[in-house]
């Protein structure tokens, strides 16, 4: 068993849990909102919470304070930092060059799980059981560079294309959430590797060409996307383009897609599938608000005929 996978399995499913639980239960469907949906928000009615309600909301509650949206630029910074630290430590370790942070991360793997068996005792078998998957050097590496390349062109979004607002801000939870995601996003790419970044006469496995073609056009969809929502006013309506005829926020969409490709390349394992269901579910429930955003502030009729992120799905 790899248990650092396991962890990212482990914090992306906590994490996608308590997004569902904001969804589905009316009194927390505040934490949501960020930026835009977060300053059209008004003090409303409390609504009478339920036993599960007060519960996560005594959990998520001191999460609740603000810091500026700009500050979305840092998560990219600490993708790029982490995902660049990957590559340098799969191909010096996979050459041989230095190899000693892999073995030290296959011994701490090693350390605890047979601290998790013992701990477990007669439940043990949970932790054999567990399916240990291994992942090729040269897919581990294709799926960090696009990673890494993704965090590049974010933040080059971030500094150059997107109008970034000195006012819009978003929940604390958000921005250490944003933390979370990219230390599991860069960390998931190679966490089923290690074995296979030793084995220095390893030939490696066909990296899948589609899935790269797939990854350069939803980057480039979701570049453009950003471009087009640049050149708006601040909160006006989905600009009238081809790219939003049919999705409410298709940026999100590829997002998706980006992390579908990098699955792909990995072989779909648990732990790179945690990571596009969380980020499904996230971006989901982020267009869910911007769809009401719109219809509240600009009528029904600007996200009529509209997919929040998935078309004729949701």
């Amino acid at each position: 068993m790899h248990v650092l996978s396991f962890l990212i399995q482990l914090i992306l499913y906590a994490l996608t849990s308590s997004v569902l639980a904001s969804r589905f239960l009316p009194s927390l469907r505040y934490l949501l909102q960020y930026g835009k949906t977060l300053e059209a928000t008004t003090p409303g009615a409390t609504p009478n919470k339920s036993l599960a309600e007060s519960v996560f909301n005594a959990i998520l509650k001191p999460l609740n304070f603000t810091v500026p949206k700009r500050w979305f630029t840092h998560f990219y910074v600490i993708g790029l930092a982490l995902s660049t630290t990957s590559l340098a430590m799969l191909y010096l370790g996979h050459t041989g060059v230095v190899t000693f942070p892999v073995r030290s991360l296959i011994q701490i793997d090693e350390y605890m799980t047979n601290t998790l068996i013992r701990l477990l005792g007669s439940h043990q078998a949970f932790i054999l059981s567990w399916r240990e998957v291994n992942v090729s050097y040269s897919r581990a590496l294709s799926a960090t560079i696009i990673v890494t390349l993704q965090c590049f062109r974010r933040l080059c979004e971030c500094i150059f294309v997107e109008k970034m607002s000195q006012t819009a801000r978003m929940r604390g939870g958000h921005y250490i959430v944003g933390y979370l995601f990219y230390v599991a996003a860069t960390t998931s790419t190679w966490s089923d590797a290690l074995e296979g970044t030793l084995a220095i006469h390893d030939k490696g496995e066909r990296v899948p060409k589609t899935a790269i073609i797939i990854y350069l056009l939803a980057a480039f969809t979701q570049y453009a996307a950003h471009d087009q929502l640049s050149k708006l006013k601040k909160y006006s309506p989905p600009p009238p383009t081809m790219l939003f005829k049919y999705l409410v926020c298709p940026h999100y969409t590829a997002e998706v897609v980006i992390y579908l490709a990098v699955a792909r390349i990995c072989g779909f394992t648990p732990a790179n599938i945690s990571v596009v269901v969380w980020t499904a579910v996230n971006l989901g429930a982020s267009a869910e608000q911007s769809r009401k955003f719109y219809i509240k502030k600009f009528g029904a009729h600007s996200v009529e005929e509209k997919w929040n992120l998935i078309p004729f799905v949701f």
